[in-house]
């Protein structure tokens, strides 16, 4: 699937790069037919200021102080936005007007200070006019004396609402509304908006072109506005019309051209995600059932019959791995067989070994009742002591389940109690405590502990107490939490001076060492005297300890 997808990339970039190209070339559609509105638009409402402002300059010397009305009359014909005709003073005082008593002041001082010192002839941005009740767009022209000192202004209104008529005269394509606008912002003749951001009147009077943008509206749809300026002044033409919706040539002919290359790419992805499911990814679910069956032993499942409908080169995959079940399984058979007939013949060793040990104790205790040295009955019978650990060695381990491990609970609580027994241990007044943790240990480490033990018990025995005192032993093994085994033989006799360094030179101890040694362990021997021996035999994990 990852394949595929990066195969296909290419086919979606440049879908995305053609409907890239597709939405700029709608953009730059609809902003040429609203600019070309907007220029037909301009050339009414330009010709219309440019007339009056001819006009005003022709009949600028003939206005006088009281003529205002007529020569408004003549004017009006030829200028219907006309709104007003005022002649002012050099003072800006009004001295006729058309409309109104003079002697008023012009509303702003600061033209009759232009035309005064700067500019013969300037146009306004929109203002409201008291005596028209309207917002009015003012040219403005100066007068002089014949000697050219300056003798004040005639000034001309136009109705604000009037020229955007003049606009809208020339515009046919439906659902495009012409408008004007000041550089303020304030719209005249629209029906949708009144105000636009000033920042876009700014703009466009900067570059003295047309300018599109999209004015966003609450609760409404937006809606693109042409922004023109309007010959010198600052009288700017406003073509508006709502912005195409998602249903519209404009966006549909992007979105198709990467719509379809996406749908083409996820219709692929699909039907092949389809075929693999159907023809590879189920199947192999069903195999990874049928391989989890065999390794939990179950030889005996027929794959095959499962795989049946399964495309060929499963089915025959399927097939191998039931061949390969059954070789296992008679392998598996065949195994546990051989390892079923090498355990019985290993315990029929152990037990015959046990027996032959057992014999040579019965030999033993024959000879050790013919010896009169006590010396030597003594050393016949330790002998006969470690040949018993022997025999209950073998005899643990062919009782035990498996071979390869001892169970030590069992196997030393066993041997102390045939070694109490032997060693006479209640005729003594001695007294045996024991606590095994259920520990098993390796097969191999069963004499070496065995025989162990017997050298500490039966030292402790010999040495520990005096003849009718008795006391007690105490034997445990623990298991801590890193897996190490501690084996102890505690009792509270006499005790010794460990000091004296004559701890180690006697048999028993000697043949302790070497049995530490054999199991890698560590031996300690605590004792003080008056307050008993403590024999410790440290045995690391098996798992840990070095081979």
């Amino acid at each position: 699937m990852a394949t595929l997808a990066i195969a296909l990339t290419p086919v979606l970039l440049l879908g995305a790069v053609s409907a890239y190209m597709d939405a700029r070339e709608a953009l730059r559609t609809r902003s040429n037919e609203l600019l070309l509105i907007a220029g037909a638009s301009v050339d009414g409402v330009d010709q219309t200021i440019d007339e009056a402002e001819l006009l005003l300059n022709l009949f600028k010397d003939d206005i006088g102080t009281s003529n205002c009305g007529e020569i408004y009359n003549k004017l009006l014909p030829s200028v219907p936005a006309l709104s007003s005709l005022i002649r002012f003073d050099a003072d800006g005082v009004a001295l006729c007007a058309n409309n109104r008593e003079p002697g008023f002041k012009m509303s702003n001082p600061d033209w009759n200070q232009r035309l005064k010192h700067e500019v013969a002839t300037f146009r306004t941005d929109a203002f409201f006019g008291q005596a028209t009740e309207d917002w009015i767009f003012a040219i403005f022209t100066r007068v002089d004396t014949p000697d050219g000192t300056f003798d004040g202004s005639v000034a001309l209104g136009l109705r604000s609402r009037s020229l955007a008529s003049f606009a809208r005269a020339s515009v046919i394509a439906d659902g495009v509304e012409v408008a004007i606008a000041d550089g303020d912002g304030r719209v005249f003749g629209s029906e949708h908006f009144s105000q636009i951001d000033p920042n876009w009147v700014t703009e466009a009077a900067e570059t003295r072109t047309s300018k599109m943008f999209v004015l966003r509206r609450q609760n409404a749809s937006p809606m693109d506005v042409v922004i023109r300026p309007v010959g010198p002044a600052n009288v700017f033409a406003v073509i508006s019309r709502e912005s195409p919706g998602f249903w519209s040539e404009f966006t549909l002919q992007p979105v198709s051209s990467f719509g379809l290359p996406l749908l083409a790419f996820s219709i692929a992805l699909l039907a092949v995600w389809l075929a693999i499911d159907s023809l590879v990814l189920r199947w192999l679910s069903r195999l990874i059932r049928i391989a989890r069956v065999y390794g939990a032993g179950r030889y005996a499942f027929r794959a095959g019959d499962a795989m049946a409908s399964a495309p060929v080169e499963i089915a025959e995959l399927a097939e191998a791995m039931e061949d390969m079940a059954t070789d296992i399984d008679q392998r598996d058979s065949d195994l546990k067989a051989a390892i079923n007939v090498r355990d019985a013949a290993v315990k029929e060793i152990h037990h015959r070994v046990k027996n032959n040990l057992q014999i040579v104790t019965s030999f033993l205790n024959l000879q050790g009742r013919q010896l009169q040295d006590p010396e030597a009955r003594l050393a016949i019978s330790a002998a006969r002591h470690r040949i018993d650990a022997l025999a209950i060695v073998h005899q643990t381990l062919y009782q035990h389940e498996r071979l390869e491990l001892v169970s030590m609970r069992p196997f030393l609580k066993g041997l102390i109690d045939h070694l109490a027994e032997a060693l006479g241990m209640d005729t003594r007044n001695i007294r045996i405590s024991q606590s095994y943790e259920d520990i098993e240990r390796p097969a191999d480490d069963a004499i070496p502990v065995a025989l162990f033990l017997v050298e500490a018990v039966t030292n402790t025995t010999k040495y520990a107490f005096g003849d009718e005192n008795g006391g007690e032993v105490t034997i445990t093994l623990t298991l801590d939490e890193d897996g190490n085994t501690t084996l102890k033989v505690t009792d509270n006799g006499i005790g010794f001076d460990t000091s004296s360094g004559d701890v180690r030179k006697g048999l028993g101890s000697k043949l302790m060492t070497a049995f530490s040694r054999q199991l890698r362990a560590e031996l300690t021997i605590d004792s003080t005297p008056g307050e008993g021996t403590v024999i410790s035999l440290y045995m690391p994990d098996i798992n840990k300890a070095p081979g």
